[in-house]
């Protein structure tokens, strides 16, 4: 018992150190999602919004290509700097907070995931109760990435602010159609974790009829 006493203040330590990583990912996360693009062509540096913008409709491929038309001088009138290059620029952004975002989540998992090992009590053995938390815990596992990734793709998409698909449909739609098809990796996710709390369950049952 005394090593694991020994242990637990370095546990903690380590779940400090990368609670305040996780802090710090989430907040780039939101300094990627907000901050202005600017681009560069034709000797001249405009800007193309945030990728926050580009996501709630604030600013596009039509306000891109109406501010290039308004330029004063031809020479960039004739370049369109943000008709050609914020687009691309855009999405870049987007993929950058996502990735961020995504990257969060991550270590969000890990930190829960490590809290409940340090907690959990050595096995005395491969009984039922802990081949169903293993296997509850993996189909969770599983579950989270597949809902995480349907997730940053669904933004992904959602956000792309030159994608040809809203020239048919509008954003609503693809969001909502995206969760849907996100339904299965959320049954998954939800699965796992009544199998969590069964194996849990039955780890309860199980040390009650040895104490008795």
């Amino acid at each position: 018992m005394q090593p694991r006493r020994m242990v637990q203040p370095l546990v903690r330590s380590r779940t400090v150190l990368v609670i305040a990583a996780i802090i710090a990912v989430f907040a780039l996360c939101l300094s990627a999602l907000f901050a202005q693009v600017d681009v560069s062509d034709a000797g001249v540096t405009r800007t193309c919004g945030s990728a926050f913008d580009a996501a709630t409709d604030r600013s596009g491929w039509e306000l891109w290509w109406a501010r290039d038309l308004d330029e004063p001088t031809e020479p960039v009138r004739a370049a369109l700097p943000r008709t050609n290059l914020c687009p691309e620029a855009v999405n870049r952004q987007s993929g950058l907070a996502v990735s961020l975002f995504g990257l969060g989540t991550l270590f969000m998992l890990l930190v829960w995931r490590s809290e409940r090992i340090d907690r959990r009590p050595p096995a005395d053995g491969a009984d039922a109760a802990n081949r169903i938390q293993r296997l509850g815990t993996a189909t969770t596992v599983i579950g989270a990435v597949l809902t995480a990734g349907g997730l940053i793709a669904v933004v992904v998409l959602v956000a792309d602010a030159d994608s040809t698909l809203f020239l048919y449909t509008d954003r609503l739609v693809v969001a909502v159609g995206g969760l849907i098809v996100l339904t299965p990796a959320l049954a998954l996710l939800a699965l796992g974790r009544v199998l969590s709390l069964v194996g849990a369950y039955v780890a309860d049952l199980e040390e009650g009829d040895g104490d008795d």
